[in-house]
C-alpha cells in the first residue's frame, strides 16, 4: 500500500513538470534566470540569441540559459514529447522563429511593373501629356469622328504599347527562379508525445526529430540523445570526416546537410532556415555591366529624340507664326491655331518616338528567357535571369576538386579537354581543395590546370590555403590571388577569401560550391554555381545556376550559353540602334524641310516590336557553337562605343536614308497622276514599306557564315528566321492594303511595290560586301 502510493506521487510529479513545460516558459522549474526581454516575445529567447546560440559550439553559452534542460524551458518544449502540435503553437513558432525556408525575392505584380513603366520614364510621362492634349485638341478641332480616332487615338495606342511591353519586361524580370525542392521532403517529428511526419518547411524552432542511418539533419539544432551516433559533415564544410557525436557534454551542434552516417539519436532544433539565410553576406548588387550599357544605350538616344522633337516644334511654331502673321499679315481664328499647333505637336512626338527603342527591352527578355529554359536541357538551371549574360564576361571560374573529379581514383571524362578549351578562350580556371599540397598537385596536373612539373613551382601557382588566410595585406593578396592556379587546405573561409581578393583586383569570378558553409563565397562572387546532386539546400537557395549533373562540362557550357546569349544581345543592340538612327534623321529631315513626317508612330512601334523583336527569336534557336568561347568580348566597365560596330551603323543607317531620300525625290515621277495629297500619302507608305524591308536584310547580314560558301545548308539551319521573315513580308502586305486607317498607310500598285522592294532588297547587295570584306579580313 506504501509502495503504491509513493509511485502514485511519482506520476503526479512527473505529469504536473510536463504540463509546467507546455504551460509556460518554466523559469519556476528550474533555478536559472527570466532573461525574457521585448525581442523575446511569449518565449524566454529569442531568435537572435539562438542563432548566436547555435554558431558558438562551446558548452559555456549553452550554459547561460541553464543546459539543454533550461533551453527546453525557453522553448516551450519538451525533449521527450516535443511542442504541442496544434496549429495555433507551429503558426506562432514560425511567425516568431521564422519558416525553415529560405525565401526567394519578393517579385514584383504585373500592377507595380505597371506604375514604375508609367511613372520612371520621364520620356512616357511626355507621351501620356501629348496624347491627352492631342486628343483633347483633336475633338476641339475635328470633332469625335477623325481627330481623335485618327491623331490622338494614335498616340494613345502608341503610348499604351510602350508601357505595356515594359510592364511585361520589368514583371518577367522578376519572376526569378527558385529550387524548392524541401517542400518535397518529408521528415518525422515528435509533437504531443508522437511521432508525426511533416514536410521540412513545416520543422520550427522546438520540433525534436528522431535521428537515424542516412537521414540529413534537415535545420540547425542541438543534438539530445545519442546511441552511438556518426554524422558525416561533408556537405556542411566539405571534410570528409566521420565525427561522432555524444549528447553528454551538452555542446553537440548540428547543422543542415550533415549526415546520419551511424547509430541513432535525437536534436532539438533551434534556428530554422529563413535566420540562417540572414548571415550571410549582404547584397552586392546584380546589375550586370550589359544592363548598364543597355540602359545607357536606352537613356542616349531616348535624350537625343527628345532634343530634336523639341527642336523640330520650335522650328515648325516659328516658321508658321512667321509665315503667316508676320510676312502675310493672316488673321487666324483660335480654331485654326489649336489645329495648327496639334499637328506640329503630333510631328514633334512622331520624333521622339522614333528615338525610343521599344522593341530592345522586349527582345532582350525574351532573349534570356528562351536561353534560360534550353540551359536546362543542358543541366543547367538559371535561377537568376540575367547570370547567363554575366557568364559571358567573367573570365576566373574556382572549381571545387570534387567538380573536376568522379572520387579520390580519377578526373572525371574529358575534363581535361574542357580545361584547356577555357584556358585557351581567356577563362581560368582555378582549383581549390581541402587536400594536401601533392594530392592537389597531382589533381591539377591531370586535369590540365597546371601545365607541368615546372609550373607547379612557379611563383603562387600552386599555394597553401593555410597561409592564404594568414595574409593581412590586402594588396599582397590580391597580387597572389591573380597568380594561384591550384589552392591546398583550402577551406570555405579561405575559398570566400580567394573570391574577395580576385574581385578587389577588378577580375569577375564565377566560384562553384556544394556544401553548406560555401554559401558566403556563393553570394559574393559574381556567379554562384551550385552542384545539385551533392549541393545543400542553402548552396543551393545563395547560388545564381544549379548545376544539374554536377559536371564541369556543364559549367562550361554555361559560359558558352552566355556568350552566346551575349553576343545576340549586342547584334540586337546594333540591329534597334540603326531603326532609332534612320527614323529619327528621316523624320527630323523631312519635318525641318517639308513640315511632315513620312514615318508616324504606329509604323515605328510596327518596326520595333515586329521586326527587333520578334526576328532575334531565331537566333536563340541555335545552340551555342564552340566558337563563341573564341569571341571578342567587351571588358566590364567598358564604355558605349566599345559596344557599337559604328562603321557598320554608319554604313547600313546611310544606304537606308539614301534609299527614302530616292524615293522621296525620284518616286515623284511615279506620282504625277495623283493629286498632292495622295501623292504624299503614296510616297509615305513606300517609304515606310522600303524601310521594313531594309531591317529583314539586317538581319540577313547577322547571320552571314555561310551565306555564300553553303547556301543550303544555310537555308536549312534558318528556317525559323526565314519563316518569321516571310510572315512578316505577309503582314506587311496585310497591313498596307488593308489597315490603311490604323498605319496612315494607302495601298500600292504593282510599280510602286516593286519600287519600293527592289530599294530594300538592294541592301542585300550592300551586306555581300561587307561579308566578302570580312572574309578577305580573316583570310
Amino acid at each position: 500500500m506504501c509502495f503504491s502510493s509513493i509511485f502514485a506521487y511519482l506520476m503526479l510529479v512527473e505529469k504536473g513538470r510536463r504540463a509546467c513545460f507546455k504551460r509556460s516558459p518554466c523559469t519556476c522549474c528550474l533555478n536559472i534566470p527570466d532573461i525574457r526581454t521585448s525581442t523575446t516575445g511569449d518565449f524566454g529567447i529569442g531568435r537572435e540569441e539562438l542563432v548566436a546560440l547555435t554558431k558558438n559550439d562551446d558548452v559555456g553559452g549553452l550554459e547561460q540559459y541553464g543546459g539543454i534542460q533550461g533551453l527546453e524551458c525557453l522553448l516551450k518544449t519538451n525533449l521527450e514529447d516535443g511542442i504541442n502540435g496544434e496549429d495555433a503553437d507551429v503558426v506562432k513558432r514560425k511567425s516568431f522563429f521564422g519558416a525553415n525556408t529560405y525565401p526567394a525575392e519578393k517579385s514584383k505584380s504585373f500592377l507595380t511593373c505597371l506604375w514604375e513603366a508609367c511613372h520612371q520614364d520621364i520620356s512616357l510621362i511626355i507621351f501620356i501629356v501629348v496624347a491627352v492634349a492631342s486628343s483633347v485638341m483633336g475633338l476641339v478641332t475635328k470633332g469625335t469622328r477623325f481627330g481623335y480616332w485618327e491623331e490622338g487615338g494614335n498616340v494613345a495606342v502608341v503610348v499604351m504599347v510602350n508601357i505595356i511591353v515594359k510592364a511585361i519586361c520589368k514583371y518577367s524580370q522578376s519572376l526569378i527562379h527558385n529550387v524548392k525542392e524541401e517542400g518535397r521532403n518529408m521528415k518525422v517529428v515528435v509533437r504531443g508525445g508522437k511521432q508525426v511526419e511533416v514536410s521540412i518547411c513545416d520543422i520550427v524552432v522546438g520540433d525534436v526529430i528522431p535521428l537515424n542511418i542516412g537521414d540529413q539533419v534537415p535545420a540547425y539544432g542541438i543534438l539530445i540523445t545519442a546511441q552511438s551516433l556518426s554524422i558525416d559533415t561533408s556537405r556542411v564544410n566539405g571534410d570528409n570526416n566521420i565525427v561522432s557525436f555524444h549528447a553528454s557534454s551538452g555542446a553537440s551542434r548540428l547543422k543542415p546537410g550533415s549526415e546520419i552516417a551511424d547509430g541513432s539519436g535525437t536534436m532539438l532544433v533551434t534556428s530554422v532556415g529563413i535566420c540562417t539565410k540572414s548571415e550571410l553576406s549582404q547584397d552586392i548588387g546584380n546589375k550586370t555591366t550589359l544592363e548598364e550599357v543597355l540602359n545607357e544605350v536606352a537613356t542616349s538616344i531616348g535624350n537625343v529624340g527628345l532634343a530634336a522633337a523639341f527642336i523640330v516644334m520650335m522650328v515648325l511654331l516659328l516658321r508658321w507664326f512667321m509665315y503667316l502673321v508676320l510676312i502675310f499679315g493672316v488673321k487666324t481664328k483660335p480654331r485654326d491655331v489649336i489645329e495648327e499647333v496639334n499637328q506640329i505637336i503630333i510631328i514633334a512626338f512622331n520624333i521622339a518616338v522614333a528615338a525610343v527603342p521599344q522593341g530592345l527591352p522586349l527582345a532582350v527578355t525574351l532573349t534570356i528567357f528562351s536561353a534560360t529554359k534550353r540551359m536546362v536541357a543542358d543541366n543547367a538551371f538559371v535561377r537568376r535571369p540575367f547570370a547567363c549574360v554575366t557568364m559571358a564576361v567573367v573570365k576566373n571560374i574556382l572549381c571545387d576538386k570534387t567538380v573536376l573529379t568522379l572520387n579520390e581514383d580519377r578526373c572525371q571524362p574529358g575534363v581535361k579537354e574542357w580545361v584547356q578549351l577555357c584556358q585557351r578562350d581567356g577563362v581560368k580556371v582555378r582549383m581549390v581543395t581541402r587536400d594536401n599540397l601533392q594530392t592537389a598537385k597531382a589533381i591539377g596536373l591531370e586535369c590540365g590546370i597546371l601545365d607541368s612539373d615546372a609550373d607547379a613551382t612557379m611563383p603562387n601557382h600552386l599555394f597553401d590555403g593555410r597561409e592564404f588566410g594568414e595574409l593581412t595585406d590586402d594588396r599582397q593578396r590580391q597580387e597572389c590571388a591573380k597568380r594561384i592556379k591550384v589552392m591546398a587546405w583550402c577551406s570555405p573561409d579561405v575559398k570566400l577569401l580567394f573570391v574577395q581578393a580576385l574581385k578587389q583586383s577588378g577580375e569577375m569570378v564565377a566560384v562553384t560550391g556544394y556544401v553548406t558553409e560555401d554559401a558566403h563565397a556563393l553570394q559574393q562572387a559574381d556567379i554562384g554555381l551550385a552542384m545539385d546532386i551533392r549541393g545543400t539546400e542553402v548552396a543551393k537557395e545563395s547560388s545564381d545556376i544549379i548545376i544539374l549533373d554536377d559536371s564541369f562540362a556543364t559549367c562550361v557550357k554555361a559560359f558558352k550559353w552566355g556568350r552566346s546569349v551575349h553576343a545576340n544581345i549586342i547584334k540586337f543592340m546594333q540591329l534597334q540602334l540603326t531603326v532609332n538612327v534612320v527614323a529619327l534623321t528621316t523624320n527630323f529631315m523631312a519635318a525641318v524641310f517639308y513640315g511632315h513626317v513620312p514615318l508616324n508612330a504606329v509604323q515605328v512601334l510596327w518596326v520595333n516590336l515586329i521586326i527587333v523583336a520578334l526576328v532575334p527569336l531565331s537566333l536563340v534557336t541555335k545552340p551555342p557553337a564552340d566558337e563563341l568561347m573564341l569571341g571578342h568580348l567587351v571588358k566590364p566597365g567598358q564604355p558605349l562605343k566599345r559596344y557599337v560596330k559604328w562603321k557598320r551603323l554608319v554604313f547600313q543607317g546611310m544606304y537606308q536614308i539614301v534609299a527614302i531620300l530616292i524615293i522621296n525625290f525620284q518616286g515623284r515621277s511615279l506620282l504625277k497622276s495623283y493629286n498632292r495629297g495622295h501623292a504624299i500619302k503614296v510616297k509615305n507608305t513606300m517609304i515606310f514599306n522600303t524601310f521594313v524591308v531594309c531591317q529583314i536584310i539586317h538581319q540577313v547580314e547577322a547571320r552571314k557564315k555561310g551565306i555564300l560558301s553553303k547556301p543550303k545548308k544555310w537555308i536549312t539551319s534558318n528556317y525559323l528566321f526565314m519563316g518569321i521573315a516571310g510572315t512578316i513580308l505577309v503582314s506587311q502586305f496585310i497591313v498596307i492594303e488593308f489597315l490603311g486607317k490604323a498605319f496612315s498607310t494607302v495601298a500600292l500598285n504593282q510599280k510602286e511595290w516593286q519600287f519600293s522592294l527592289t530599294l530594300g532588297f538592294a541592301e542585300m547587295l550592300f551586306a555581300i560586301i561587307l561579308f566578302v570584306k570580312y572574309l578577305t579580313h580573316r583570310n
